[in-house]
């Protein structure tokens, strides 16, 4: 069948198949996709903490207006000029009014005998059935993992749950800033240098604090620091770093302002896990903390005036006691009545490699005093959970609480033995931003109860706007912890599905959700008992290509494909036959795009269409460079009742050849693509047209899109799809 190009300059889109014949025509149909909805994603990236996404830590998250623009256009039978402007509308700006969501809603409605059923089979972070909800659906969502279900039940479920006529914005400053003040108190003995010293010239107070480990060499005793990150600022010209000298018994760290091109002597040898006594010259072989001495190297405060920060030498009372910190903690968790996190890490190089240095359970990842703060705040939500319920009301308080919770995200964020301090602008960097965990041997701890980066009275106020992103729906959600592999509906129940799945092996949302899930569930499971009641998430059936879980990455790529096969074959029978299936999704690997041919092959799905979405610009239509980010492919999926033929290879690369001569490409490079994403857009074609055909005769599929991936880089030269030797 040849690739249909409509003759509307501004979409361009091809056509992968005609729609069968019980499908009708959909306003996604029209391939605006590429314009309204990358441009409402670009500008919510640039907004500030508008959106449910400011409150919560989970990954991969598309932005609220882009996926509103999706799930619109999947829904909307209507494809009218009027349609499309609206359309538009939606994609206009970050904030969008609600005058213009309830023109949405009701445009809709009226082509609806009852609400539209919508179904995300990967609820994530939840923005797909937020914007469902905010359209007027009945949203279903499902996620294999507690964390993400408990997010999705916060937003979508509690927030419905508490009386209307409370304003929860001014509930959660009263209720936060009570929280902030308790902790304040319960904390001080923990930060000896809190108050003004004499030391201190302007009377700044330290929120900072440097920290490294420490070794003594096995065969001479020197002791020696761990050191990997020296530098403390490079920003606006300074230029200042640790040094050290030799001591008789060890070495001495300094605090100077050195050359650009100042190089610290490292232990380390080479990237490896061994290190070299600056002494006798001894190395030793598997670094690991459990050796070493956690170290507190220097201390950060404010500059006069707030203007800049300073870096100054240790005090000796600038850390309590060990005895001390211990007896806070273990004062707290009796009064819980509950103990650490005893979860393991897994040992996994390249995902979680902390623990391939000591850092064994999710109570190690954090030095004492750290770890001890969460503790008290966690008890300190407690505290303010039970004063809610006597207050206010359960469902109150567990909506509140739900939404203050998200304070001990940023505890674990962005205050732990995983947080770096980045010289290039003078702030902590987080730890989990995925999609793997460093190790590092140099970290920074703050005072969260300060006026420093990452403070909790900052991520308290962005938890209070975001909550205003909240609004009361027009129709119910269900949201379960569940399975896309075996989901919990009847047949032909979904006027459309939306989803965004896990990428092959972009993210182990498992790993890194326990880091949070394990200090979260010591105040929620008193909330949620049946939701928290295991000590990590369930990743029985994560969707990913694990070779860790699977022993080798043949085993891995066979088991997603497998996996992903049973998803999509459910998500065919629990759609009607009418309905519409929108599948984002993208790769940089051979391997992770192969995966989706073999399990879209066999279902009773055809690829009628392919949508970029380039939710990562920077302005429209022209202020993109060659380095745009997160491209992602929504794939528009129809049932269809015919069995799909085989097709020769040249058939399939022709289509690909007439893409690439038509102005699909050139038109997504005016518009503000960057010619890889543009191409990578095209490839995506090639998929749909491999995954919509029984087997390809004459060719392998990988040797297809080999030549599919040449044909666009006659086009294209910087295009390239990884090519993975394993597999």
């Amino acid at each position: 069948m040849p690739i249909i190009i409509t003759d509307r300059k501004l979409n361009q889109n091809p056509s992968l198949s005609a729609l069968p014949s019980n499908c009708n025509y959909r306003l996604i149909d029209k391939g605006l996709l590429q314009y309204e909805a990358s441009v409402a994603g670009c500008a919510e990236r640039y907004g500030h903490g508008e959106t449910s996404h400011t409150i919560h830590v989970w990954w991969a998250r598309r932005p609220h207006t882009a996926m509103r623009a999706l799930v619109f256009a999947a829904l909307c039978k209507n494809t009218s000029e009027n349609a499309e402007k609206l359309l538009s509308e939606l994609g206009l700006s970050t904030l969008i009014s609600d005058r213009v969501v309830n023109k949405a809603r009701t445009f809709l409605s009226d082509q609806y005998e009852s609400p539209p059923r919508i179904l995300d089979m990967f609820g994530g972070g939840g923005t797909i059935p937020f914007e469902s909800l905010n359209l007027g659906a009945e949203t279903y969502a499902i996620d294999a993992n507690e964390l993400s279900v408990f997010i999705q039940k916060c937003n979508l479920v509690y927030s419905q749950k508490t009386p209307s006529e409370k304003n929860i914005q001014l509930l959660l400053n009263k209720s936060g800033e009570r929280i902030l003040n308790q902790l304040r108190k319960e904390t001080g003995p923990l930060y000896p240098l809190r108050k003004p010293r004499s030391v201190f010239n302007d009377n700044g107070n330290v929120f900072g604090y440097l920290w490294t480990y420490s070794k003594l060499c096995q065969e001479c005793g020197y002791k020696y620091y761990m050191i990997k990150r020296p530098w403390l600022s490079k920003k606006k010209g300074k230029s200042i770093a640790f040094t050290v000298s030799d001591d008789e018994a060890g070495q001495m760290l300094s605090i100077e302002t050195v050359p650009e091109d100042y190089k610290y002597p490292s232990v380390w040898i080479n990237r490896n896990r061994i290190t070299r006594c600056p002494k006798c010259g001894n190395k030793e072989h598997n670094a690991d903390i459990r050796k070493c001495i956690d170290q507190v190297t220097g201390m950060i405060r404010s500059a006069a005036k707030g203007k800049g920060k300073l870096f100054i030498p240790t005090l000796e009372d600038a850390v309590p006691s060990d005895d001390l910190i211990k007896q806070i903690e273990s004062e707290a968790l009796e009064y819980l009545e509950t103990v650490l996190p005893k979860s393991e890490l897994p040992v996994w190089s390249g995902i979680i490699n902390p623990a391939l240095y000591g850092i064994q359970t999710h109570a190690d990842f954090m030095n004492t005093r750290q770890r001890a703060v969460l503790v008290l705040l966690i008890k300190c939500l407690y505290d303010e959970y039970q004063r809610l319920i006597e207050s206010e009301s359960k469902s109150t308080a567990r909506y509140t609480i739900s939404l203050l919770a998200s304070l001990i995200d940023q505890m674990v964020d962005w205050n732990s033995r995983l947080s770096m301090w980045i010289p290039q602008n003078e702030q902590v960097g987080r730890g989990f931003c995925g999609p793997g965990v460093s190790m590092l041997w140099d970290y920074a701890e703050i005072d969260p109860l300060s006026s420093g980066p990452s403070n909790l009275q900052g991520k308290l106020k962005r938890i209070i706007k975001g909550s205003a992103s909240i609004k009361r729906f027009t129709n119910k959600s269900f949201v379960s912890h569940g399975y896309a592999q075996a989901l919990p509906f009847d047949d032909n129940y979904f006027d459309g599905i939306v989803t965004d799945p896990p990428y092959y092996d972009n993210i182990y949302y498992g790993a890194l959700a326990d880091f949070f899930f394990a200090w979260k569930r010591l105040l929620l499971q008193k909330i949620d008992p049946e939701l928290f009641k295991s000590e990590t998430t369930d990743v029985s059936k994560e969707l990913v290509a694990s070779t860790k879980r699977n022993g080798t990455p043949v085993k891995a790529h066979e088991v997603y494909c497998h996996q992903l096969k049973l998803a999509i074959k459910e998500a065919a029978r629990v759609l009607k036959p009418d309905g519409v299936f929108c599948f984002i999704y993208s790769h940089s690997s051979l391997n992770g795009w192969e995966a989706l041919i073999r399990a879209y092959r066999p279902s009773t799905f055809i690829i009628t269409g392919v949508q970029p979405l380039s939710i990562e610009r920077k302005d429209r239509p022209r202020a993109i460079t060659s380095k745009a980010v997160n491209t992602c492919i929504a794939f528009v999926i129809r049932k269809t009742s015919e069995a799909k033929q085989s097709e020769p290879w040249q058939n399939i690369t022709h289509k690909i050849e007439n893409i690439c001569d038509s102005e699909y490409l050139p038109n997504l490079i005016e518009w503000g693509w960057c010619d890889h994403d543009a191409a990578l857009s095209v490839f995506a074609h090639g998929i749909g047209l491999l995954a919509n055909v029984r087997q390809v005769d004459g060719k392998s599929d990988i040797e297809t899109l080999d030549i599919i991936e040449q044909i666009i880089r006659e086009k294209v030269a910087s295009f390239k799809i990884i090519k993975r030797n394993s597999l």
